[in-house]
């Protein structure tokens, strides 16, 4: 048998052979070209190994053969089942075995570019590690490029230094709307389900499914289909509430439902004004006049004052997006998953722009960062690089609201200017503040508060929450019933007096916080705060 493996081809050139006269092969162009422009200075800089971390296999093997087209150098893939593989042409015999496989890549002579799918699992044998790192070696003056893909890529630290990740991000909008008219015809032509969708809305309903891969995003597409047995304007929020669904069970970053805005907030007038002056920001007026869009706020103070409420109403403000990114879900027991999870749901906030990125107690997940590097192996210190480049470049769209209910463990370089547009500090509600949530909350339980003394209830609570008020409320009610009584002012106050508020039990703390935030943080309530009206209906938190 020849030395030569099966597929190669017998001119030294490498390039496909074409019959004289015929016409040259047309590439496919559904790749970002950002991307390919990416994958194509890594193979021609000789890059040896290439790493894509993804679930996304097929996008990955088009992006390569688009690449490969446009390059003039042959396309291989590689898998367990099929073995090594010529776009286009039959396996090469015997070489499912992985160590065979890299064996037959020695001999081929093509500038190449060859897709190991699932190969880093082979990674950790001694034999293999070795002849990778042969391979690249070899590989160094040519444009030859291995590239190892995976949902989960784990190598050896030999391999690990020699290869060049590329980061292989989820799909935008413009990937997604061919796939998204492909399945409405197929659902309309297949299922005769009913469409009613113009092409603005099936634009959007392409922006609705972004945050999902290609594949999962059909799915989710056809499963709200069949399940709605039409497509009309709900079809939009079905898919955006599935979407939601998805990203809460598979991912530190949740999609939220935007379902606030400051009209439901009690007090915080200076935070307010300052959100409501960064709108301008975001129109195109206000880009041309040269304000550049905000970037984030951390908001502190004291706890259960309504922080997260605060920085959830930045959404309903702007009609944005809004994702949690759970902080204490953060870290991993496997060396390498916390940051790789971190920068994908970076990554993935980007893609679900415009958005508010809501993190709470942000403290979390970066207080040991400020205490050296031992107390986690240096994870700590990792995870904030990245956070903080991520903060300092990237581009307009995601509006980090961050809040913090012990401020000064945080490391100084987070707190430095730049990284937040700025510092916001929640107080204890004041009296009239504490009127309005005595109001609201006796509202939302079916009692109309003209039948109670507001301002009675607001002097007695000196020094409770908003938490803290509402739990008056419901012990109060509690105490009526069992009374056979109706709910009462008198009532409500003795249930005040029988509480000691946080604002007694930690005094202390508060008062170290307060003193700190005097030079620190501005104020997120005004002076002027007892001449605020709300508007009609008045808040419905705080």
């Amino acid at each position: 048998m020849s030395n030569q493996p099966f597929g190669t081809s017998s001119l030294g050139s490498g390039l496909p052979q074409q019959r004289i006269g015929a016409a040259a092969p047309q590439c496919g162009n559904k790749a970002p070209r950002e991307k390919k422009d990416e994958l194509r200075l890594l193979v021609n800089s000789h890059h040896p190994l290439i790493t894509i971390e993804t679930s996304e296999e097929s996008r990955v093997e088009e992006l390569l053969s688009e690449v490969a087209c446009e390059m003039g150098v042959v396309f291989y893939t590689w898998s367990v089942t099929t073995g090594l593989a010529r776009s286009g042409g039959s396996p090469i015999y015997h070489t499912g075995d992985p160590e065979q496989a890299l064996a037959n890549l020695a001999l081929l002579k093509d500038e190449a570019i060859f897709l190991l799918k699932d190969f880093a699992r082979y990674c950790e044998q001694d034999r293999i590690c070795r002849r990778v790192r042969e391979l690249a070696e070899s590989f160094r003056t040519a444009r030859r490029s291995i590239v190892i893909s995976g949902a989960s890529l784990r190598l050896p630290p030999e391999i690990e230094a020699d290869a060049a990740p590329f980061y292989f991000s989820l799909p935008d909008a413009n990937e997604l709307l061919p796939a998204v008219k492909e399945a409405l015809a197929d659902a309309s032509r297949t299922n005769r389900i009913p469409l009613s969708l113009d092409a603005a809305l099936i634009a959007q309903l392409a922006r609705n499914l972004v945050g999902l891969p290609l594949e999962e995003a059909v799915r989710t597409l056809e499963m709200c289909l069949l399940k709605r047995g039409r497509g009309d304007t709900s079809l939009l929020t079905d898919v955006l509430e599935a979407k939601r669904r998805t990203l809460r069970q598979e991912g530190l970053l949740e999609a939220v439902r935007r379902d606030a805005s400051f009209n439901d907030v009690a007090g915080l007038a200076r935070l307010r004004e300052w959100v409501r002056k960064r709108k301008s920001a975001l129109t195109p007026e206000g880009r041309e006049f040269g304000l550049e869009p905000p970037k984030g706020v951390l908001i502190t103070g004291v706890q259960v004052c309504g922080k997260s409420l605060a920085a959830r109403a930045v959404a309903g403000e702007w009609a944005y997006e809004l994702a949690r990114l759970d902080a204490g879900s953060l870290y991993d027991k496997f060396i390498g998953e916390s940051e790789r999870k971190f920068r994908q749901a970076l990554e993935l906030a980007q893609k679900l722009s415009p958005l508010v990125l809501w993190i709470d107690e942000i403290e979390k997940a970066f207080a040991s960062a400020s205490a050296g590097s031992d107390a986690d192996a240096g994870l700590s210190q990792r995870l904030l690089a990245t956070m903080l480049t991520w903060m300092q470049d990237r581009v307009s769209g995601v509006f980090l609201a961050a809040t913090s209910n012990n401020i000064s463990s945080l490391p100084p370089e987070m707190l430095r200017k730049g990284r937040f547009d700025e510092i916001f500090f929640v107080d204890l509600p004041n009296e009239p503040v504490r009127e309005l949530l005595f109001a609201l909350h006796l509202k939302k339980r079916g009692r109309e508060s003209a039948g109670f003394d507001l301002k009675q209830l607001a002097q007695t609570s000196e020094g409770f929450s908003g938490a803290e008020i509402e739990q008056s409320i419901v012990s109060g009610l509690y105490t009526a019933f069992s009374q056979k009584r109706q709910l009462s002012t008198e009532i409500l106050v003795a249930e005040i007096r029988g509480t000691q508020p946080l604002s007694v039990t930690r005094a202390e703390e508060i008062a170290a916080l307060r003193e700190w935030a005097k030079s620190r943080a501005v104020p997120a309530d005004s002076v002027a705060l007892e001449s605020y009206r709300f508007p009609a209906g008045g808040p419905t938190a705080c």
